[in-house]
């Protein structure tokens, strides 16, 4: 036994934490979960944003794909701060008559975790605009129309956007900003 308890070194008094050293890293573990936690959130927000710009991408390009064959095919936006999940985002005027432009009449914006809610704007040019006519051409918006959805959740960072012009559909990202007052700064077009 006196054997075994060599390998072992003595010690003249047990080596403890004092109690500044547990304060400084409670302090430290605590900074650092409030800095994942406020990253976390823009993530969150990020894939919010994007799952609503993807969503209206997909439901724009089905109904320009149908235009040719259906249309003219008549979009209009919701707009508004503070919007709920699962409310109207686009929608076909006139539906009875742009029934075959697309399988659903409306889009709806999708559900969040917690009480976020979407920011959405919508500018047009011309300014006189109030909705975008996809015509039998292909998908061409008629009149020079040019629209440009923007869309943040809880009016903070970041900003996306879907641009959609004469034939042509766009996204774009801003993540400098969560104001749909301003503008995205890169556009990709698909």
């Amino acid at each position: 036994m006196r054997h075994l308890l060599s390998f072992f070194p003595r010690r003249g008094h047990s080596q403890a934490f004092t109690v500044v050293e547990l304060l400084v890293t409670v302090a430290v573990i605590g900074i650092l979960g409030s800095v994942a936690f406020a990253s976390s959130q823009v993530f969150l927000r990020r894939d919010q944003a994007n799952g609503a710009v993807a969503e209206l991408m997909g439901w724009l390009e089905g109904i320009s794909g149908r235009s040719g064959a259906f249309g003219p095919c008549v979009v209009q936006f919701t707009t508004g701060t503070n919007v709920a999940p699962g409310t109207t985002l686009a929608s076909l005027q006139n539906v009875a008559s742009n029934a075959r432009c697309t399988p659903e009449a409306t889009l709806r914006l999708p559900t969040t975790d917690g009480n976020r809610t979407y920011n959405v704007a919508v500018t047009y040019t011309p300014n006189s605009a109030t909705s975008l006519t996809f015509t039998p051409r292909g998908g061409v918006v008629a009149n020079g129309v040019e629209a440009v959805v923007k869309i943040s959740v809880n009016n903070q960072l970041p900003l996306r956007c879907v641009r959609i012009s004469f034939g042509t559909l766009s996204t774009g990202l801003n993540n400098t900003t969560g104001d749909v007052n301003q503008t995205c700064t890169v556009w990709e077009r698909t």
